[in-house]
């Protein structure tokens, strides 16, 4: 079974070898984190379009600077921090984001047990998730993007701090005061 580090390293070796001209690494990368990257592109533009153009020139740009990229053992972590530098710039060109701080990051609704059984369980999920997801739609949108990025991207503070290009430090800071909040209002 692979392990972390072993997914790190492919995806080095994947990185390292598109940097080099493999156009058969780079489909494999766009292939392997497109759907990921749509997922949280679409967190803050509701125009599913323009995400996946963002997305196609985010790629297209990779290729072109294909020489001059620096190497990283964590692909995700800079195609998400790049995609989310790219959405925020082609928005304020287009003047469809408002708020200069914030990019407009937008809750997305959370996920789902003898049939009896699991007709109580789906109604209590689900009116629990109900009751979960306007809490979480009453959170900043910063605060709705490091409960995204955390609980259903997996990953780590480190890996957040990058994206969101704040520190480490900062990232336990916000998810300790977003999870208490929401425990409260619950």
């Amino acid at each position: 079974m692979p392990t972390p580090t072993d997914s790190n390293q492919d995806d080095s070796e994947l990185w390292n070898a598109f940097r080099a001209g493999d156009d058969v690494a780079f489909g494999k990368i766009a292939r392997q984190y497109y759907r990921s990257l749509f997922s949280y592109g679409v967190k803050f533009s509701k125009d599913r379009e323009f995400v996946k153009d963002c997305i196609q020139d985010l790629f297209m740009e990779l290729w072109a600077k294909r020489e001059t990229i620096g190497d990283t053992a964590f692909v995700k972590f800079y195609l998400l921090k790049s995609l989310r530098r790219k959405i925020h710039r082609e928005s304020q060109k287009q003047s469809w984001l408002t708020d200069d701080d914030d990019l407009d990051f937008e809750a997305e609704n959370l996920g789902e047990s003898s049939i009896e059984q699991q007709i109580i369980d789906i109604e209590t999920s689900e009116a629990m998730l109900k009751m979960l997801n306007q809490q979480i739609n009453l959170l900043t949108k910063r605060q709705q993007e490091v409960i995204y990025l955390r609980f259903f991207e997996n990953l780590d503070n480190e890996s957040i701090a990058q994206v969101m290009s704040i520190s480490k430090q900062a990232v336990a800071n916000l998810l300790y005061r977003t999870i208490q909040e929401l425990k409260d209002r619950l």
